[in-house]
C-alpha cells in the first residue's frame, strides 16, 4: 500500500495556523484523523485501524526548526515518499527498525533503533520509507533549515564539517548516512518523546532536545573528518562486528590488523575508525579487552590450568598473563580462583585500561 507523499511545506502549512486548525479539530484526512497541539503550533495525526495503531506528533518550534515524534505499528505493509527541501533532517530511532532509500541512491538501506540516520538532499529529491506490517516503530525527526543553521546551534557555519557546510553554503547534497547515537544523544530521544511539559515550557524542552540530538551528530564528523568516510553505513557497521568475532574465534592465533581488515573486507583506517565508534577502542585495545573477558570467565569458572587459558587466549606465556590479568581486574588469576571456588568471587571492577565498552545496537556509553 503507497500512502501520499509527505512535504515539510505541508507538516508546516498544517502547524502554523492555530485559529484555522481550531475549525478542524478532529477533521479526517486520508489515513485517519488530526487535531491541533493546544500551543497552536503543531498537530497530532491518528492512523485509522485498517493503516495501523498510533500516529505522530509534528511540532514547529520556531520558524527554523521543528521536530517529529513517532509512534506507530504499521497494519499493513506500508511505503511513504518523503520531501524537505532546504532542510537538514535528523531521525534518531528509539525502537524498531525500517527501510530508506533516496532518488539517485536507490538501494535499500535500514533505518535502525540506537542509530541516527541523517540527510540534507537537493531540491525536489525525495526519500522513501518501507514499513512492515506488526512492527513497533518509534523514532524521532528533526528539521532544520538549511539557510538558518547559525541562528539555531549558534555556530558559524565555517566551523562546521565539510559535510554540512556544503550543504548549507552550496546545497550540495548529503546522502543518506547512518552514526549510532551516543548515550547521550540516545536519551536525548527519548526524553523528547516523553516530554513532561506542556505550552511554552514544552517547546523549549524540545528545541533543547533537537539541539542535543544534532550537536552529537556533528560532533561524529567533527572528531573524524578524513577522506576515508567519516560515516559508518549500514554495510560498514556489519563489517566491524563480523571482525569483533573474527577476533573472538581467533584468540590463540590473532590476526595483524591488516589481515582482520582483508578478512571483512575494509581498509585498515576505515576498520579502526569503526572500531572506535563503535566500540570506543582501537583494534588492539579491543582485542586485549575480548581476550581479558574470556580469561575471566575460563579463570572462574573452569578448572583448566593456567598455561592452557593463557595461550588460549593469546598470551606467549603465564607471566605476561598474570600481569595483564592482575593490572585489568586488580587480583591476580589464581587469588580470583580460589575466590570462585569458595564461593565468594565478588563483582570485579572493570578492566581499568583501555577497555572498550557497547551497548545492543550501536548506543555507546561515554
Amino acid at each position: 500500500m503507497d500512502l501520499d507523499d509527505r512535504t515539510i511545506e505541508d507538516m508546516l502549512g498544517c502547524a502554523g495556523q492555530p485559529t484555522e486548525a481550531a475549525r478542524w479539530r478532529g477533521i479526517t484526512v486520508d489515513e485517519g484523523w488530526r487535531e491541533p497541539l493546544v500551543s497552536g503550533h503543531g498537530f497530532r495525526h491518528h492512523y485509522d485501524e485498517s493503516v495501523g495503531d498510533g500516529g505522530w506528533v509534528f511540532h514547529q518550534l520556531n520558524d527554523a526548526l521543528s521536530i517529529a515524534v513517532v509512534d506507530f505499528r504499521a497494519a499493513h505493509h506500508l511505503s511513504r515518499t518523503h520531501r524537505h527541501d532546504d532542510h537538514l533532517v535528523f531521525c534518531a530511532w528509539i525502537e524498531g527498525r525500517s527501510t530508506i532509500s533516496a532518488d539517485g541512491d536507490p538501494a535499500d538501506e535500514e533505518l535502525a533503533h540506537g542509530f541516527c540516520t541523517f540527510y540534507g538532499l537537493s531540491s525536489g529529491d525525495s526519500v522513501h520509507t518501507v514499513y512492515e506490517p506488526n512492527r513497533p516503530l518509534r523514532w524521532v525527526s528533526i528539521f532544520l533549515r538549511r539557510d538558518r543553521v547559525r541562528d539555531v546551534l549558534g555556530l558559524e557555519v565555517e566551523a562546521l564539517p565539510a559535510i554540512f557546510r556544503d550543504y548549507i553554503l552550496h546545497g550540495t547534497p548529503i546522502g543518506l548516512r547512518h552514526v549510532p547515537l551516543r548515550s547521550g544523544a540516545s536519551i536525548a530521544a527519548t526524553q523528547a518523546f516523553e516530554c513532561p511539559y506542556e505550552g511554552e515550557l514544552q517547546r523549549l524542552y524540545l528545541i533543547a532536545k533537537a539541539i542535543e540530538i544534532v550537536c552529537a551528530v556533528i560532533q561524529s564528523h567533527a572528531e573524524h573528518n578524513d577522506v576515508d568516510g567519516p560515516v559508518l553505513r549500514r554495510a560498514d557497521i556489519g563489517k566491524v562486528r563480523l571482525a569483533r568475532e573474527v577476533i573472538e574465534e581467533n584468540l590463540d592465533e590473532p590476526l595483524s590488523v591488516a589481515e582482520l581488515a582483508a578478512v571483512v573486507g575494509m581498509t585498515v583506517k576505515k576498520l579502526q575508525y569503526g572500531f572506535q565508534v563503535l566500540f570506543r577502542g582501537s583494534v588492539a585495545q579491543v582485542y586485549k579487552q575480548v581476550r581479558l573477558s574470556k580469561a575471566m570467565v575460563l579463570v572462574s569458572k573452569s578448572d583448566r590450568s593456567m598455561i592452557d587459558i593463557a595461550i588460549e587466549c593469546g598470551y606467549e606465556c603465564p607471566g605476561s598473563f598474570t600481569r595483564a590479568f592482575k593490572l585489568a581486574f586488580g587480583s591476580s588469576p589464581t587469588l580470583v580462583r580460589a575466590m570462585a571456588m569458595q564461593g565468594v568471587l565478588a563483582e570485579l571492577p572493570r578492566e581499568r585500561d583501555g577497555q572498550a565498552h557497547e551497548l545492543s545496537d550501536g548506543a555507546l556509553v561515554n
